[in-house]
């Protein structure tokens, strides 16, 4: 009783034993995190490794207003759905962040790549609420270049895009262009976005592929520009791209399997090496990824390589019963341990005690140790067939998990249902905030 209920208010959460903050923390669902909460993980996370553990996978996605008569701004909400509780949890997005379009390129490390509705890029946490804006314009893209009006002034939500040398493969700003508003350069720029690293770290490279035909560029918060990965001769097609432990050098897989590692501090600049050869392409409607597994580094390199057959399904629309369309189902995922010794895939059936989350974001592993409730030897999965999705919005994702060890499949039904736009992600939940901001 000695002390001032001003003295009591003003003790920070930090100070209380590790124990009861583990004990609290681990109760808390994501809904019920605030600003002071999140604090006081961030704070007490780099002193106590029982904090550091892997958090909830969840799945995230916009949903539908509860009620017809919701007004616009609440007419879709982004939702967190977490597959070891089963349970939804509606999260906001950022202020300036557009609920009408939802639109998000990828998820790493709890992470978002955004884009607003002038098609710049930004990353938000969508548990804090936090938005990073200094990613540079999508202007200092390679190909891509603000309209000027004849007295030089910049048109809004104008860009000129000019396309490559079908026999060089390089940049030439001689070659014809194409002139896009911004909706339309965000439907044809834009593949996905890869982050290196928690942004709420300090430090952190987004790694964007891009049309046209699946180019590279990176930058940090920061820069003043994307910088282009000029590619090869051959032609490249990157469909996933993962980083390392140092967070230096990222691994870029083609559709035709192989693998090219750039060092994005080595000298000369971007310097492409070839990890693993061109392997046989499995076919047009094949999507595949590429997982850093560290727990087979005595072994093959420490890379797992996952390939996906999509095939077509009739689909009737509510709004049209009569009128069917294709939709695209998974018919098979098969997964491959790279051999790079031997510059060969092996199919693998077993996986240990991980699990594998694929789709529009960053590839990744977990243990099912580290995260009870996910399932060992399984594959979930969500599509991000990015030309299916952006013109057939209409038609049911496809959600669901494998098993590596019998080859079944079974859909995920959260029980709140989904917008079918934007793509539904997977994402590790992150509470650290940028205190800075």
């Amino acid at each position: 009783m000695g002390s001032s209920s001003h003295e009591r208010g003003s003790a920070s959460w930090s100070e209380l034993p590790a124990d009861v903050l583990v004990t609290v923390l681990e109760g808390l669902a994501i809904r019920d995190l605030c600003r002071w909460w999140n604090a006081a993980s961030s704070c007490v996370r780099a002193q106590h490794s029982a904090l550091s553990r892997p958090g909830t996978p969840c799945l995230l996605y916009m949903a539908a207003a509860a009620s017809p008569s919701d007004p616009p701004a609440a007419a879709a909400s982004s939702t967190l759905f977490s597959v070891t509780d089963g349970r939804p949890y509606s999260v906001p997005l950022a202020a300036g962040a557009s609920i009408r379009e939802g639109f998000w390129l990828g998820a790493s490390h709890g992470w978002l790549v955004t884009v607003d509705d002038h098609a710049e890029p930004h990353l938000m946490n969508p548990v804090t609420g936090q938005r990073i804006d200094t990613l540079p314009s999508v202007a200092t893209v390679e190909q891509v270049r603000r309209v000027h009006d004849e007295g030089g002034a910049v048109v809004a939500d104008m860009y000129t895009v000019y396309q490559y040398d079908s026999s060089l493969w390089v940049y030439d700003p001689a070659n014809a262009a194409t002139t896009l508003d911004a909706r339309e350069l965000i439907d044809y720029l834009y593949v996905r976005a890869i982050i290196s690293s928690d942004p709420s770290d300090g430090d952190c490279v987004v790694v964007l592929v891009y049309w046209p035909d699946y180019q590279l560029c990176f930058a940090r918060p920061g820069d003043a520009h994307w910088t282009w990965i000029r590619p090869p001769t051959e032609n490249t097609q990157y469909c996933d791209c993962a980083f390392d432990g140092d967070g230096r050098t990222f691994y870029a897989m083609r559709h035709d399997g192989a693998i090219h590692a750039f060092d994005l501090l080595g000298r000369p600049a971007l310097e492409r090496e070839v990890v693993l050869r061109s392997q046989v392409q499995g076919g047009r409607t094949a999507t595949n990824y590429l997982v850093h597994a560290p727990w087979l580094r005595g072994g093959a390199g420490g890379w797992l390589q996952v390939w996906r057959r999509m095939g077509a399904t009739e689909h009737v629309t509510p709004a049209a019963a009569v009128a069917q369309e294709s939709a695209w189902r998974t018919e098979s995922i098969t997964v491959y341990q790279v051999d790079l010794a031997a510059q060969t895939l092996v199919e693998i059936q077993n996986l240990g005690d991980h699990a594998l989350f694929v789709g529009c974001n960053y590839s990744f592993a977990l243990a099912a140790t580290d995260c009870p409730g996910i399932l060992p030897n399984h594959v979930y999965y969500t599509d991000n067939e990015e030309h299916y999705a952006l013109y057939s919005p209409q038609c049911p994702r496809d959600i669901g998990i494998y098993n590596v060890g019998d080859g079944s499949f079974r859909q995920v039904q959260p029980p709140c249902p989904w917008l079918n736009w934007p793509l539904t992600t997977w994402i590790m939940p992150s509470t650290s905030l940028l205190l800075s901001i």
